[in-house]
């Protein structure tokens, strides 16, 4: 398969998939329960949710292993089972994708912060991300996918233990933000400039923003990327649904689907390469990128 940043190069549009969390939610998954688990016990029903991505036009799926890292799988007890639950999301999104599209390794944060503001060491998360990086990159995955990230440290901690796991490998690497008093900044401070112009810096191979917002300020966030980080940047966005909110004892988000798709012009405006969703997307939000995207 020709690997997608050839894709990117000739100006193409690439479609990721939506939301795997809140989709395992729909299917099931308690509170508190990690949804990496269900690659062991329920890999039909993780495959299931890819596929519905790939249905509709997603051109890439990220793996179930948001959640996979040494540090995080010890914290929910699952700690013996790290290579397993790696290995086996890989397995998984493969046999969905069908070489139909490309599969990318998902690693998230550790949910921890570096000393002196935390109790990790550099090292300690520099472990940890190798070592998924390590049977992500080993199980077969096209690129990865480093999401949902706050602190700089962490992200290019992150970066680099990917680099030396699998050197070549595609590296797409987004940053969370939220609106406040100083404009979009994660929840560590970082702007969307200063991430923009660090990324570049670090020679990520596409960088961009997920989570954090709907579809209208994702927007407004991938303008300040682009313009932050020139022409010759290759940018992902991936909005929510919405904001979330309980209603009934029950999640949901707050952007209609017409809503959320009135936004997505303005993503090919600012020239964002990769589209796709994150919490509470469902296939339906990918079908309207597509359709979009491609009309």
């Amino acid at each position: 398969m020709i690997i997608f940043m050839d894709r990117l190069k000739k100006g193409e549009i690439l479609i990721c998939d939506g939301a795997m969390g809140t989709s395992l939610q729909a299917a099931g998954l308690g509170i508190g329960e990690a949804p990496e688990e269900w690659n062991i016990s329920k890999p039909e029903v993780v495959k299931k949710v890819h596929k519905s991505f790939i249905d509709v036009g997603s051109d890439m799926i990220a793996t179930n292993t948001f959640g996979a890292n040494p540090i995080k799988l010890k914290k929910a007890g699952l700690g013996d089972k790290f290579k397993e639950i790696n290995a086996a999301a890989v397995k998984i999104a493969k046999e969905a994708a069908d070489s139909k599209a490309f599969v990318l390794g998902d690693i998230g944060p550790t949910g921890e912060f570096l000393k002196p503001a935390g109790a990790l060491s550099e090292k300690e998360f520099y472990s940890a991300f190798f070592d998924q990086a390590d049977i992500l990159a080993k199980s077969g995955v096209d690129a990865f996918i480093i999401e949902t990230m706050s602190a700089l440290d962490e992200l290019k901690t992150a970066v680099s233990a990917c680099r030396k796991a699998a050197p070549g490998i595609p590296i797409i690497a987004t940053m969370t933000f939220n609106k406040g008093n100083k404009g979009y900044r994660t929840i560590t401070g970082v702007s969307v400039e200063e991430a923009a112009k660090e990324l570049i810096g670090f020679k990520c191979d596409v960088i961009g923003a997920n989570c954090g917002c709907g579809s209208v300020q994702m927007a407004e966030i991938a303008a300040l990327m682009r313009k932050a980080a020139g022409k010759e940047a290759f940018l992902i966005a991936q909005p929510n649904a919405g904001m979330p909110k309980l209603i009934n004892n029950e999640t949901v988000f707050d952007e209609s689907l017409d809503d959320f798709a009135k936004a997505i012009p303005d993503f090919i405006k600012s020239g964002v390469n990769i589209i796709g969703g994150c919490c509470g997307t469902t296939p339906e939000h990918i079908r309207k990128i597509v359709e979009i995207v491609r009309s």
